[in-house]
């Protein structure tokens, strides 16, 4: 009795190499850059991040520290939130590239140091709400009750018109 066993060939047709690999990697890199800024991955948002730190270092004439710095400050912002919405990231997907961050400032001052912060909206002090504060010293009809003031009740009637009667005459 001759027992053979079953053996699976295993033929690939695309062996894969390095150089597919390098390809595969690229093509979903390339994909992943391409969304909105809001739905790109925290990593990936750190290398346009610090991609758009070498863009504008030029422009500020920034040392390696201060693009160090400025890379960090960026990262911190991004850990507060302060850097997730479309609204303050203006980034090109064609480019894959930040264009703007509204709100942030960069500025040199007299001493020749680097400063950036972000410009922050002040809250309007003239009106602190919309609506209007009840006052304490009025009173509706229905809470004076005093002897020498008529308080009066109404009642409505289906036409739309409505009846008042004076309770103290009927009393």
């Amino acid at each position: 009795m001759d027992i053979q066993k079953t053996r699976k060939k295993m033929t690939v047709e695309n062996p894969v190499t390095d150089e597919t690999f390098k390809v595969l990697l690229e093509d979903s890199a390339r994909e992943a850059y391409s969304r909105p800024w809001h739905r790109i991955e925290r990593g990936l948002r750190l290398n346009r991040l610090r991609i758009f730190v070498e863009d504008i270092a030029p422009q500020y004439g920034m040392s390696k520290e201060e693009k160090d710095d400025f890379f960090i400050y960026l990262q911190k912002a991004l850990d507060k939130k302060l850097l997730n919405t479309l609204k303050v990231v203006l980034y090109n997907q064609e480019t894959q590239r930040i264009s703007t961050i509204k709100g942030l400032e960069l500025k040199r001052n007299i001493e020749g140091v680097l400063k950036w912060a972000f410009n922050v909206k002040k809250p309007r002090t003239d009106a602190l709400g919309t609506r209007k504060k009840k006052k304490e010293d009025e009173h509706s009809v229905s809470t004076i009750q005093s002897a020498g003031i008529a308080t009066a009740t109404g009642t409505a009637t289906g036409t739309g018109t409505a009846t008042i009667t004076d309770i103290n005459a009927s009393v």
